[in-house]
């Protein structure tokens, strides 16, 4: 699941093309989230049950940004984080979930084009060519660290009856993941990210064993507010890069929607 779960982000996590500023069009100003390099771990309470999974590298986001001009699509192909899972108590269930921007790009035209919005979308998040080594590894991830795990569907998941899917049992529980989402070095406190987690386990599995594989995937999308993470037009010398507005339209989003489609497996000693 700070994933930025995000169980954010990504908002996460996160994030995203172009994606987050409102051009020749008064806004109310946002104040930017406090400045963080990194998020407090967030860890479970001692407990017979818990489970470390860890988030596959393969993990996807998905990101919407419906404007005026154009409707921006991105997405991104890679994460990372681990999970404590509570298999008796998922209130208790706490970690941290990470998407790599580096891997972003845009598919708002279906041609060349994302190609140049994707270059400018990744310079607006330093973490394209015009940032340093270290810029760029800094704004690397969104980090969505699970603080709290509400309105689960069942809080015991032996409890759940399996479905039967592809040989094997499937147990879904639906929750709503609140944490802390750091994106571009600002951190937003109290974030919620609807889930839904799908249990793989076995056929015949007994009900109380740990299962072999969790899916993670978005009931709604994580809304990210760009301002409050202080994302703008940058070029080499932080101003707005030539052709920029052309490509992203006179207007822009100044939120993103941002949905995941995560694994995690166990951790086995």
């Amino acid at each position: 699941m700070n994933g930025k779960l995000v169980l954010g982000a990504v908002g996460g996590a996160v994030v995203i093309g172009g994606l987050f500023v409102a051009f020749g069009h008064k806004e109310e100003p946002v104040a930017i989230a406090p400045v963080a390099s990194a998020l407090a771990p967030s860890v479970s309470a001692p407990s017979a049950k818990v489970a470390k999974f860890t988030i596959d590298p393969k993990g996807k986001t998905s990101i919407s940004m419906p404007a005026p001009k154009e409707h921006i699509k991105a997405g991104t192909e890679a994460s990372a984080g681990s999970v404590d899972v509570d298999l008796v108590n998922l209130a208790n269930t706490r970690g941290e979930v990470k998407i790599d921007l580096t891997t972003l790009a845009t598919r708002t035209f279906g041609n060349e084009d994302d190609a140049s919005q994707t270059k400018h979308a990744l310079n607006w998040l330093e973490v394209g060519d015009v940032a340093t080594p270290d810029v760029k590894e800094a704004n690397r991830w969104i980090v969505f660290a699970i603080r709290s795990i509400d309105n689960a569907s069942a809080t015991d998941v032996s409890k759940v009856a399996p479905v039967s899917e592809g040989g094997e049992d499937v147990r879904v529980v639906t929750l709503t993941a609140k944490g802390d989402l750091l994106l571009h070095g600002h951190k937003v406190e109290n974030r919620e990210a609807k889930l839904e987690a799908r249990l793989h386990y076995p056929a015949g599995a007994a009900a109380n064993s740990t299962p072999s594989l969790i899916e993670l995937k978005s009931k709604e999308p994580l809304r990210v507010t760009l301002a409050e993470h202080d994302v703008k037009p940058r070029d080499t010398f932080g101003k707005l890069a030539s052709g920029t507005l052309t490509l992203l339209g006179t207007k822009v989003a100044n939120t993103a929607d941002v949905s995941i489609d995560l694994r995690a497996k166990p951790v086995t000693n």
